[in-house]
């Protein structure tokens, strides 16, 4: 049986220690673990399960591993990666960032050196948490060159996620469809439950309220398209209900006018791609959308 390379990992944090723990618990072996405080290095230790000797802020301690593993801030990634070259990283090591927009190709520090790129499609909320979710979960494997590439399904397998090949060249758009589905929807449940606060609910109990109706969502989006579990009164053409939505926005929270109007553009499109509005409720609704509401003063 092949012998698994051996690892180092910079950045002890949640994600770094959340794939950390899989790729242990996988029977895989370390030659070190760098941060920059004892305590978090202490503390990730004991959470991966590597041996407390190997926890170190000697960035030098790395250079022995097969792969380094580099789980940190993507403005730190290029940095790192031509330090680890200034201590005498060897040819044959492999250097692997978890961004989602770089591609692997940053890392580089000869033509041709050996990186690789893994994204879990996955929001690391909490290291524990996090360690949970990565079962199954979809990864995106990234590299200019093959070796690595099978390397980065090797490891993917390992965490327990699920790997699939992303072009350098898609990764922006990758990484900004991720951001929408993941930090927007915080952005939007936080809107959501501010605009519940001007109806005399406070924060905690607004939350509260809307959790069931964001949690049923989701589930539909479990097992449906988009465009059939929509619901609400554009994918109904409820006209009259929109512009009291307008109206209101106007009068008592008029900073988020703005942001109605382009979500419901964007959601009466796709009302439309699935065919459930009338033609006449679709131009009664854009035309509605476009106009300025009704000046609340008069």
């Amino acid at each position: 049986m092949t012998q698994r390379p051996s690892l180092a990992l910079i950045g002890p944090g949640r994600v770094g220690c959340a794939i950390g723990k899989r790729l242990h618990d996988a029977g895989y072996r370390w030659r070190a673990l760098v941060g920059r405080q004892q305590e978090t290095l202490r503390d990730a230790a004991a959470f991966i399960g590597i041996d407390p000797q190997r926890a170190t802020t000697d960035l030098s301690r790395t250079i022995e591993a097969d792969v380094i593993l580099l789980a940190v801030q993507d403005d730190a990634v290029i940095a790192l990666a031509h330090e680890l070259a200034s201590l005498g990283l060897k040819k044959t090591t492999t250097l692997v960032h978890f961004s989602g927009l770089l591609p692997a190709s940053v890392m580089d520090t000869d033509p041709g050196a050996p990186t690789l790129s893994i994204h879990p499609l996955l929001s690391f909320a909490d290291r524990a948490t996090a360690l949970v979710q990565l079962e199954g979960c979809p990864c995106a494997i990234e590299s200019e060159n093959a070796a690595c590439t099978a390397l980065g399904h090797k490891l993917v397998d390992a965490i327990g996620g699920r790997g699939f090949i992303l072009p350098a060249t898609a990764k922006t758009l990758y990484h900004l469809a991720a951001s929408v589905a993941s930090n927007f929807q915080i952005t939007l449940a936080a809107c959501a439950r501010n605009l519940m606060t001007h109806c005399g609910f406070d924060q905690q109990q607004a939350t509260e309220l809307l959790r069931p109706l964001q949690q049923a969502t989701a589930a539909n989006l479990a097992h449906l398209s988009a465009e059939e579990a929509l619901t609400g009164p554009i994918a109904r053409g409820d006209v009259s209900t929109v512009a009291h939505h307008l109206l209101a926005l106007a009068t008592e929270v008029p900073d988020m006018l703005d942001l109605y109007r382009v979500l419901a553009t964007h959601t009466l499109t796709l009302a439309q791609a699935d065919q459930r509005l009338s033609a006449a409720d679709a131009e009664a609704l854009n035309t509605l959308l476009k106009q300025r509401p009704p000046d609340p003063q008069h």
